[in-house]
């Protein structure tokens, strides 16, 4: 695919990202004030001048744009729905309870309005039944709470629930099944519960000192399934796959495991983005046609808002989202403008490479957790030469515990290791700002200075030094 440009600026070729950003902010600034219809008459009244406005390319673009963002205020659900303290309403447990002094502890999906929540359970005579897909009706006080007299097991919810819950529901119990298998050499730790999020996405486990080390250190990100862990896989099923021979049944192999596992680990928004660009990928390998990575992930956020507009207000949707952009947009950008990037020595190479990957990422993510969480980590870069190579070598091990389960205890030994390793450096000095609280309107006007930053950097490097980077 060839490259735009603009006024000499050579941009990637990605004609679906500003939709997907149009579509977003549509989603973000809905629902649509006006009734229905006469929003999908103004709507069809817009497509019907985009396409008559063909010989004005310009003025069409911007029509298009504004479709997209209609639509998102058409979609929109209007904010990240909650469910409502005191009011009762069904539920499934999806984490293995954890047994407190008083109270069970589990991870529950909510049926009405489909989100995840840490709950407390006060025990009674029906507690020892809880277990991964067991149905609860339940009314909760301080959004997370419910005493004796406020839930109770509720069977209808999993027997009359719809095939895609019921499937969801037996991931969960294959996930508990393999979590099992894993952390049978150590259970009720810290190893145990970053074993569990690092390769099925199960974070019930985490606890509160643990999640604030990793964010203070500047490796979340590792806790999170994402590209890293599915990237992983994708090369261990491909090098198994012997992707010479018979290449598109392989390729139709690896594209089945990888959304069989992204089903195992409850199809979280970082995973189905990882998934979905793998799948266009292979689909593009099959056909012998080049492509561009920021097409490819502009297509996959319009899938996922077009089906679920919901997922918007997910911050793992927009930490995966922004994080992976910055990482496509940046690091070329890098590669010329740091020799020491492209040297032969692999050492060097490796952790330049990681520092320029890390600062990538932070640039596409830094307004976002200073919003969501309030403080922005400063040793990120030495944190991910260290916490990386760690994390991989974890998953690794994890591969090899399910094939032999003596190799158990090597796992929980690298998953103690990183969590020392991540216990320092949350202690250096000067580990993160805190305090950091932005408006929305004041993220904008950060990414419009990314933006800026980027355009800058763009215009002093040579157009043409990575063009496989962009097509």
């Amino acid at each position: 695919m060839s490259s735009a440009s603009f006024s000499g600026l050579k941009l990637p070729h990605a004609p679906l990202f500003m939709p997907a950003v149009s579509l977003a902010a549509g989603i973000a600034c809905g629902p649509c004030p006006l009734p229905f219809w006469p929003s999908m008459a103004a709507l069809s009244f817009l497509i019907a001048l985009t396409i008559f406005l063909h010989r004005y390319s310009i003025i069409q673009w911007g029509c298009t744009l504004v479709c997209f963002a209609m639509l998102g205020l058409l979609i929109s659900p209007g904010g990240k729905q909650q469910v409502t303290d005191g009011i009762w309403t069904d539920a499934v447990v999806v984490s293995s309870p954890v047994q407190k002094s008083h109270t069970i502890m589990a991870q529950l999906l909510f049926t009405s309005t489909g989100e995840q929540r840490r709950c407390y359970l006060w025990n009674k005579s029906d507690s020892s039944r809880i277990e991964v897909g067991q149905g609860l009706r339940l009314s909760l006080s301080r959004r997370y709470f419910a005493s004796r007299s406020h839930w109770q097991l509720n069977d209808s919810v999993t027997t009359g629930a719809s095939p895609l819950l019921r499937l969801r529901i037996r991931a969960m119990r294959w996930r508990a099944a393999v979590v099992e298998r894993l952390t049978s050499y150590d259970t009720g730790s810290d190893a145990q519960a970053v074993v569990a999020a690092m390769t099925v996405g199960d974070k019930s486990g985490l606890s509160r000192s643990l999640r604030q080390a990793y964010a203070t250190a500047g490796t979340s990100h590792v806790l999170a399934l994402s590209g890293l862990h599915l990237g992983i896989i994708y090369t261990i099923l491909t090098t198994l796959t012997l992707r010479r021979k018979r290449f598109w049944l392989g390729q139709l192999s690896v594209v089945l495991a990888i959304w069989a596992f992204a089903l195992i680990t409850g199809l979280n928004p970082s995973v189905l983005r990882a998934a979905t660009m793998i799948t266009v990928y292979s689909l593009f390998s099959l056909g012998g046609r080049d492509h561009s990575p920021l097409g490819v992930l502009s297509f996959t956020a319009l899938v996922m808002m077009l089906v679920s507009p919901g997922v918007l207000f997910d911050v793992g949707f927009q930490l995966s989202f922004t994080s992976m952009m910055g990482i496509l947009l940046f690091m070329p950008l890098f590669e010329d403008l740091i020799p020491w990037l492209q040297w032969s020595v692999w050492p060097l190479r490796f952790v330049g490479g990681l520092i320029a990957v890390s600062v990538a990422a932070q640039l596409g993510t830094a307004p976002l957790v200073a919003y969501h969480f309030g403080q922005l980590p400063l040793w990120f870069f030495l944190s991910n030469i260290i916490v990386v190579p760690l994390a991989t070598l974890l998953l690794y091990a994890a591969v090899l515990t399910l094939i032999v389960p003596q190799a158990g205890f090597l796992l929980m030994w690298i998953a103690n290791f990183l969590n020392a390793v991540n216990m320092w450096l949350a202690q250096l000095p000067m580990a993160s700002i805190a305090n950091l609280h932005p408006s929305p309107l004041q993220v904008v006007l950060l990414y419009v200075a990314i933006a800026a930053l980027w355009t800058l950097i763009k215009f002093s490097v040579p157009c043409d030094n990575h063009p496989a980077s962009f097509r």
